[in-house]
């Protein structure tokens, strides 16, 4: 039975992906293939089409449409999405598969759990909202996905985050730069955001009812703005320029020591209730295995601290917690109906998206006249050039879903000096404060981490042992910590191959690991995408398939 689940769609993180009998096949976010962050207000045609064509099938031959998100709303959203879709030249003329909706918050919580490879797993999602539900908690079993309680989205932790992100400076979907800072924050003191109490919580804030879910999420954000001016003071202040180059609008905050605190208080408000309510979705299931999804699941900070939680055992959180990753989980919650007793394998991978050919590829380079040379051992040639102290771009294999690079499209160096980290973050465009991530073999992780039990998708946070801290200053954050991606060495991909030979080269099998994209631009999918970025930026070297280019020096 192929299922193709469908996320977005007039709001934002667009994607598709396609599951056949509880298997995930393949899975891409629109805005990789249309090269709009966020893929606001699209339909995801293109993830769609790609799903399809990696099963080799078409849409006539998908038994089911789900959709990730309840009709239940003033049209044309989303009740029109699957007719937008099937109405694109790609698909119009065929049979139409039958349709069927997926709540958004059982689509997060499927994803989660059935990813997990738990039997039995206390599930708890925090959200912006969707749907009209903000947290959720349930109780995942073989038999599926059992809700438990939900609260409304006046008590939503993603909109609290969110207005917290923009009072700061930032906008949406900037909230990493808050959990980055907030390590910097001294004496972060203000007011409980929200009251926690026996078996559940609220926030402190009260806003009007509203006319539907949308307008009701912008009274509780506008909400909580007044509650940060009230005890917080004004607003940062953003600078904006006129970049020179692409002629497009940036924007720039000035961190003070006002902002700093006021980020680690914010974080710790999230912390804080995040933790009880774990524990309470914990002691009413009886399970102390926890997965963890929505957008609030994004911060690597907080699942740290889930994870040195001694009532829990074990953390698990999907790659796409956000809402792309809710097309997994409709096509899985209709794949794997409830009552099935079917198991799903964990997914310790988010590799679902495209990939290419070496010798299409070299031919691709060759037709370009772009000067490149194919290794019979790239990994050990890659490997040179970062213990080399080169910045190198990395595109192998399948694209990752969701938001980490894991090894397929990423910006490798090395993680030796603090130096080559400024340089990356000026290459990315990113704030000299904010920390790079490592990845490193698995069967080194407790040489080098306080946490070493595995962590495949680079979202959670454990300290650097501190005998360990100043031989790979790079990748270490303010507080010690980082957010490890750990790779097994018997993995099969080159990028395993890549950190085994680095570990022999260096001593040390770990690399700094950032997503190849520079700006504001989507994490790169294809090799004309890939050579846009490379040229167009700082990167030295960019290792594509068995291909290597190699920039000639200034001068």
């Amino acid at each position: 039975m192929y299922v193709l689940g469908l996320s977005g769609g007039y709001g934002h993180d667009a994607a598709a992906a396609l599951v056949e009998d509880g298997t995930i096949l393949a899975a891409a976010e629109e805005e990789r293939f249309i090269r709009r962050k966020r893929a606001f207000d699209e339909t995801p045609v293109h993830a769609a089409a790609y799903c399809l064509a990696a099963a080799g099938i078409g849409i006539e031959e998908v038994d089911c449409i789900a959709i990730a998100w309840s009709p239940d709303h003033p049209p044309p959203w989303p009740a029109r999405l699957h007719e937008d879709l099937l109405a694109h030249p790609l698909f119009a003329g065929r049979r139409s598969p039958p349709v069927e909706i997926v709540s958004h918050p059982l689509a997060h919580a499927v994803a989660a759990f059935r990813t997990s490879g738990f039997d039995e797993a206390a599930v708890l999602i925090m959200d912006g909202q969707g749907d009209g539900i903000s947290t959720t908690l349930a109780h995942g079993t073989r038999n599926g996905v059992a809700i438990l309680d939900s609260y409304d989205i006046e008590d939503s932790l993603g909109i609290f985050y969110w207005a917290l992100t923009t009072h700061l400076g930032w906008t949406w979907g900037e909230e990493g730069k808050v959990m980055g800072l907030a390590p910097y924050g001294r004496n972060g003191h203000g007011p409980a955001a929200f009251e926690v109490a026996g078996d559940s919580y609220r926030s402190n804030i009260r806003t009007a009812p509203a006319d539907g879910h949308y307008a009701q999420g912008m009274a509780t954000y506008t909400a909580w703005r007044r509650f940060l001016d009230e005890h917080h003071g004004p607003p940062a202040r953003a600078r904006y320029t006129v970049d020179p180059l692409t002629q497009r609008a940036s924007r720039a905050v000035e961190v003070t020591d006002r902002e700093r605190a006021i980020a680690a208080w914010g974080q710790g408000e999230l912390e804080r209730v995040l933790r009880h309510m774990a524990n309470v979705v914990i002691e009413r299931t009886g399970c102390s295995n926890l997965v963890f999804g929505g957008g609030a699941a994004y911060n690597c900070t907080a699942n740290g601290a889930l994870r040195a939680d001694a009532a829990i055992s074990d953390v698990y959180v999907f790659p796409a917690s956000g809402d792309a990753g809710t097309s997994v989980g409709a096509a899985l919650a209709v794949s794997v109906p409830d009552g099935s007793s079917a198991r799903c394998e964990r997914v310790d991978h988010a590799a679902f998206g495209p990939d290419f050919d070496d010798d299409d590829i070299a031919r691709m380079l060759r037709d370009s006249r772009i000067a490149a040379r194919r290794s019979d051992e790239v990994c050990s040639d890659a490997a040179k050039l970062i213990a080399s102290d080169c910045i190198v771009a990395w595109f192998q294999g399948r694209m990752e879903l969701g938001p980490r690079a894991l090894g397929s499209r990423s910006i490798l160096a090395s993680p030796l000096s603090t130096v080559t980290r400024d340089r990356v973050n000026a290459i990315k465009r990113r704030e000299s404060w904010r920390p790079l991530a490592p990845s490193l073999l698995a069967d080194a992780a407790a040489e080098y981490l306080v946490d070493p039990r595995p962590a495949p998708f680079m979202l959670t946070a454990t300290k650097v042992r501190e005998d360990r801290r100043d031989m790979i200053p790079g990748v270490v954050h303010v507080d010690g910590s980082c957010r490890p991606q750990t790779v097994n060495r018997d993995a099969g991909t080159r990028y395993a191959g890549l950190l085994a030979r680095l570990g022999e080269l260096t001593g040390v099998p770990v690399v700094l690991n950032t997503s190849f994209n520079v700006g504001d631009e989507p994490i790169v999918l294809s090799p004309r995408d890939a050579l846009r970025s490379f040229f167009a930026s700082g990167l030295e070297a960019l290792v594509i398939g068995d291909c290597i280019v190699e920039k000639r020096s200034p001068g």
